[in-house]
């Protein structure tokens, strides 16, 4: 996959949601429109849906969608995805306020000269600007990761703050336990990682049937709840169906191995459309054959199905 192309025709997307919660709101709308031309948004049985993305009866996780990629994709041993995260959340709310320092630089709230000693060319246009959220965040892993300081005392530096640099890693740890990515697989609803059914022979519970194979794992979770990928790859799938799987996309990744997302409420993709790790592609719902909102999602390798949560068990 090109993920430096696919990035640069995001730049637009990673931009707004650097804006925090306005930001949001405008990539929703936008979204609408869009998603309205393409038929992509989805009329169907889950009469909860009906008037576009639902939202969410009960979600905690407040990092804006378009740039949970960008943190994942920018981490590296000094400097996980949710530190990164922490730090943009408590430095400017994601671009939503002005940093408490005076001398900081861009939507990240980077400090001058820590900019001037790090700042690199995170989405490979050419360009580094601190306005741009690749570039930005970018910078801040290679700081957290180049600076001769020891990770807390960097931390402290940022914000010259030792209250700010506490909440930052209250802040990480919440994000890391909401967020499951062992092996560089992620799980597909953040912040829910209960099973209700498991991958195997069961009883059908619409039917009741006995000895009915299920070929995915159950993941309950209120309807809107964002679906994101598991892990980069090409959307080969998308069906709008009130019945079986209901609304579900499927997604090709390397190494001949697929993932299901099926039930959903709203889709958020396209056929052949390339998608990141930790990309929104849907939202949860109830839609075909379902007994109340869920992610039924499946993996499979060369057309072989799969348990899931080997992906993710030791």
């Amino acid at each position: 996959m090109d993920v430096s192309g696919l990035i640069k025709k995001r730049a637009f997307w990673w931009v707004i949601g650097s804006l925090g919660a306005a930001g949001i709101a405008i990539s929703l709308v936008v979204m609408l429109f869009v998603f309205a031309l393409l038929g992509v948004l989805v009329s169907s049985s889950d009469t909860s849906s009906m008037e576009g993305i639902p939202v969410p009866e009960n979600q905690t996780f407040d990092i804006p969608a378009p740039l949970l990629p960008i943190y994942i994709r920018a981490e590296n041993e000094q400097a996980s995805w949710a530190r990164l995260a922490a730090i943009h959340k408590i430095t400017t709310d994601f671009g939503a306020e002005q940093a408490k320092r005076i001398d900081t630089i861009g939507g990240l709230g980077f400090p001058r000269l820590l900019w001037e000693a790090y700042k690199t060319d995170g989405d490979g246009d050419g360009k580094i600007d601190p306005d741009n959220p690749f570039d930005a965040i970018f910078s801040l892993a290679d700081y957290l990761r180049l600076s001769t300081l020891d990770p807390d005392a960097a931390l402290e530096a940022w914000f010259l703050n030792p209250n700010d640099a506490a909440l930052v890693r209250a802040k990480e740890a919440e994000y890391a336990a909401m967020l499951v990515m062992p092996r560089n697989w992620l799980w597909p609803v953040i912040g829910y990682k209960a099973i209700s059914s498991p991958y195997g022979i069961r009883t059908d519970p619409v039917s009741g049937e006995p000895g009915a194979f299920h070929d995915g794992i159950d993941i309950p979770a209120p309807r809107g709840t964002p679906v994101v990928a598991t892990q980069n790859g090409i959307v080969i799938q998308v069906v709008k169906s009130n019945s079986g799987y209901g609304n579900l996309v499927r997604l090709q990744h390397d190494g001949g191995v697929q993932s299901l997302y099926a039930h959903l409420s709203v889709i958020g993709v396209r056929r052949s459309q390339q998608v990141l790790r930790g990309e929104v592609i849907g939202w949860v719902g109830s839609t075909g054959k379902s007994t109340g909102p869920h992610l039924h999602f499946g993996m499979s390798q060369n057309g072989q199905s799969e348990d899931p949560q080997n992906y993710w068990n030791d």
